[in-house]
């Protein structure tokens, strides 16, 4: 066990998230020392030739126990001057299409770990040639997503959904059955771009951690519905994001999920388009039963699964150890 480590870490700022300076916040608390590399803006300072000299040098003499790459922000050249030097760790923060092909892969199919926060899709991985492959949940920071005391009116609503929608993707067939059919029954406020092709006009097209707050707290119902229900233990990081904002949830389900969460408890999960317009007609009018399911989720979201949890699971996989999520029930 090394417990304490240096770690370089390659990361955009994801301004509307803020989910890579949660990350590193996160890192330090738990004692371990960074070299934070954002490799794009480097590139804007001085171009990509000179970025990659810059980034390849700073990275060596901070001689990190091992490199991590959120998402696939490294460039190939500034990967392959890091490889086989030191130990590569990938954390993917999405699911990908199935099945997962070697021509997929890219930079992810030559990190020595890929951690993924669909646990279905391990398996895939290793098939299509990762080395490494494991389970990694996402999480919330709560210095971001807290409740709110007081309700902004510009965004009240009965059900609140953030997401974008695309057309040209399995978004169509998962976001694009259920959202309009939910607008057509009730008083939706929708967050996310892309949903004026369903001839929808969302309240905003982005949504920062400060209105994430408010529309949890304005939001009878707060919606969940990911591109894809059919992978296990797949859900996005807004799951996470909602139950820290005590927001009600009710979300796809996705196989696997009573193993983490218990249904009408922490959240309440729906299985098709029909039982998802019922629970809304079964929750919207319940007040009292949706604040003690959100207070639950809360509880449940603070105690297990801040970005201090995430700090801790990604050193244990790291260094060979299971992660310590999900907890075991009592």
């Amino acid at each position: 066990m090394l417990g304490r480590v240096r770690i370089a870490l390659f990361v955009k700022s994801k301004r509307r998230t803020q989910t890579t300076r949660s990350i590193a916040r996160a890192l330090e608390r738990a004692g371990h020392t960074l070299c934070v590399v954002r490799e794009g803006k480097r590139r804007q300072l001085v171009g990509r030739s000179l970025a990659s000299v810059w980034t390849l040098a700073s990275v060596r003499r901070f001689s990190p126990d091992f490199v991590f790459i959120h998402a696939q922000d490294v460039s190939r050249p500034v990967f392959a001057g890091l490889a086989g030097r030191f130990p590569t760790v990938m954390f993917t923060p999405d699911c990908w299409p199935s099945p997962v092909t070697p021509e997929q892969l890219g930079l992810a199919a030559r990190v020595d770990l890929l951690c993924t926060v669909a646990r279905g899709q391990v398996a895939e991985f290793e098939r299509a040639g990762v080395k490494r492959s494991a389970y990694l949940a996402e999480a919330h920071d709560p210095e971001l997503h807290y409740p709110t005391p007081r309700v902004d009116p510009a965004f009240v609503s009965e059900v609140a959904f953030i997401g974008k929608y695309g057309r040209d993707s399995q978004l169509h067939a998962t976001r694009g059955a259920l959202i309009p059919e939910v607008a057509r029954r009730f008083e939706l406020k929708l967050y996310g771009r892309g949903w004026e092709e369903q001839g929808l006009a969302p309240a905003r097209d982005e949504v920062v951690p400060e209105q994430y707050r408010d529309v949890c707290r304005g939001a009878g119902i707060v919606l969940g519905c990911d591109w894809r229900h059919d992978v296990a233990w797949y859900f996005s990081n807004r799951t996470w994001f909602t139950l820290g904002c005590r927001g009600f949830l009710l979300t796809n389900y996705a196989p696997g999920l009573e193993e983490i969460f218990e249904n009408h408890r922490h959240l309440v999960w729906y299985r098709s388009v029909k039982e998802c317009l019922e629970l809304i007609e079964h929750y919207r009018v319940r007040p009292d039963e949706r604040a003690r399911i959100a207070a639950e989720g809360h509880a449940f979201a603070r105690a297990h699964r801040t970005y201090d949890d995430f700090a801790r699971d990604l050193i244990d996989l790291f260094e060979g150890r299971e992660t310590r999520f999900p907890p075991r029930r009592t």
